[in-house]
């Protein structure tokens, strides 16, 4: 065998050894990508602040086996906010589950016609209390859970509430990504069922 023959082979086994290593290697964030409802506007003219408040008796967002596949362990999630079913979505930032929900359902209320201002600007806010986001992997299967209450407050009084809630699974084929494409269903379902005509209807606003 020829020098030049021994140098691409060893070429190709170090390439195909590189890649082996890289599909392996575990994902620095998990991402998701929240995709607002087709329906837009219908609240245009209303008014309000928003808050979260972290109400979760377990604040940890990944699980032993989620845990696995992200490099970072703190439970940071990459959010991306989209229009439509297809398209990667325009990416916010970086952030822990409360603000995570927070910049979402901004976006949700701006995209139904709400202007949101500064608490302390109008005495109206929504208010949501997040319940639960965890993220797991058990046998082979990536487990999601995100509940959250919404009120809308006026004066400090709650006027109107709805409790959202979903869990979702699904079989791990593709690792790590297998778990952003769950998550991010889940967290858009979860979001787009929160019915805001019905919460400002409800309140006499």
């Amino acid at each position: 065998m020829s020098r030049t023959n021994q140098s691409w082979r060893s070429a190709l086994w170090i390439i195909g050894l590189l890649s082996v290593v890289i599909s392996c290697s575990s994902i620095p964030h998990l991402r998701l990508t929240y995709r607002l409802p087709p329906e837009h506007g219908a609240l245009a003219g209303k008014k309000a602040f928003l808050d979260v408040e972290d109400m979760r008796k377990d604040k940890q967002t990944l699980g032993p086996g989620a845990r696995d596949e992200f490099e970072d362990t703190s439970g940071a999630i990459s959010l991306s906010v989209a229009k439509g079913a297809g398209g990667p979505g325009i990416r916010k930032g970086i952030y822990q589950p409360p603000a995570l929900l927070k910049e979402a359902m901004e976006s949700r209320m701006k995209h139904e016609g709400i202007e949101v201002v500064a608490e302390g600007a109008s005495a109206t806010g929504l208010s949501l209390l997040l319940k639960s986001f965890f993220v797991d992997r058990v046998e082979r299967k990536w487990k999601v859970t995100v509940s959250y209450e919404a009120r809308l407050v006026k004066d400090g009084n709650v006027l109107s509430s709805q409790i959202v809630s979903g869990e979702a699974e699904r079989l791990e084929l593709m690792g790590a990504e297998q778990a952003e494409v769950v998550i991010g269903e889940l967290f858009t379902d979860v979001l787009n069922r929160l019915d805001m005509s019905r919460l400002f209807r409800e309140s006499g606003l």
